[in-house]
């Protein structure tokens, strides 16, 4: 399910779907595919918000191989309304995924329990340390006993819906034919009503959702620890990851930071637990912090910019100071 609209990453979404963001060098959809790929080499791509971009990074050679069907949603339909909309091509078992998160898991395993169980609907779950962000089950015997969606206080357990699902067909019977419809919301409630069997298992591989900026940077770090070791310069400590055609000037102190293909940064730079993304440029004695540069991001000499996410073209003029806040290319910037 590619089809989200990326809001809370705006204005990095701007121009680009919230599944094709990069972690770690790569599309974060692309670990999704990765871990489903062991099951199965044929995709069905539910697509909305920006679908030709998706259409154009699969199609010629993709970068995993398979083949691929993109289901284009004029008006968004949402998770279990996109599902309907590919009834005639599911005739079997099938996975379900959430395109904007990070997931590594072996498949075989969760559809191995699901077919044991004979569930109808099996959820991969994760442990969540705040579960009112989340929706939350209780787990019985491997069944899923009792939904609680964000709670407030008293979750009844830490795991939560981690947007996995092994289905069987006839679930879509219970998916109305037109309008939008919601797994989560809609879908199961309308399974638990007919009593159908919903199983749960809780993922042991990593998960990260990368809805929000600080998230994003989150995964940006722990993915480039699985990256081989390359020789690097003594200034760049922690999970740094180091693109194509970097220039990094002299003096400066790069710690658990992403750092894509030609950027340029200049002398005496701090950067720390951030993300800049391509073609972007941060002039002498600036330092970042806990922020995002989007695309061809400018920053002059001796800029602050902290836990910021600043927007694809935009110029801090030399000397500005952004904290907490958002610049958009449309903004009159510092």
């Amino acid at each position: 399910m590619a089809g989200g609209l990326g809001t809370r990453l705006r204005p990095l979404t701007d121009n680009i779907p919230k599944s094709l963001i990069p972690v770690a060098g790569r599309p974060v959809i692309l670990y999704l595919l990765d871990s489903f790929s062991r099951v199965s080499s044929d995709f069905i791509l539910t697509a909305s918000y920006r679908y030709e971009k998706i259409i154009e990074y699969f199609s010629g050679k993709p970068p995993i191989k398979g083949t691929f069907l993109f289901s284009v949603e004029r008006e968004p339909l949402g998770t279990a309304g996109g599902l309907k909309k590919t009834e005639k091509y599911l005739d079997d078992t099938f996975l379900v995924g959430n395109a904007d998160t990070v997931f590594k898991e072996d498949m075989r395993k969760i559809l191995q329990i699901h077919k044991r169980d004979r569930n109808m609907i099996t959820i991969g779950l994760t442990k969540v340390d705040n579960p009112s962000e989340f929706g939350v089950v209780k787990l019985k015997d491997r069944r899923i006993i009792e939904f609680q969606e964000k709670p407030k206080s008293n979750p009844v357990s830490h795991l939560a819906n981690a947007g996995i699902y092994v289905m069987e067909q006839e679930v879509l019977d219970y998916i109305p034919r037109r309008g939008p419809s919601d797994i989560a919301k809609e879908l199961i409630p309308a399974l638990q009503k007919e009593g159908k069997r919903i199983g749960g298992f809780e993922i042991g591989g990593i998960w990260i959702d990368i809805g929000r900026p600080l998230d994003l940077i989150r995964a940006n770090i722990i993915m480039s620890q699985n990256l081989p070791r390359k020789r690097r310069q003594p200034n760049i400590k922690g999970s740094s990851y180091i693109g194509k055609n970097v220039t990094i000037g002299k003096n400066c102190r790069i710690e658990n930071t992403a750092i894509y293909d030609d950027v340029v940064i200049e002398d005496d730079v701090i950067l720390t637990n951030s993300v800049l993304y391509s073609g972007s440029f941060i002039g002498r004695m600036s330092k970042v912090t806990d922020s995002i540069l989007s695309f061809n991001s400018v920053l002059g000499e001796g800029v602050s910019v902290n836990d910021s996410v600043i927007g694809g073209g935009v110029l801090l003029r030399k000397g500005g100071k952004i904290e907490g806040t958002v610049v958009s290319s449309n903004e009159d910037n510092p």
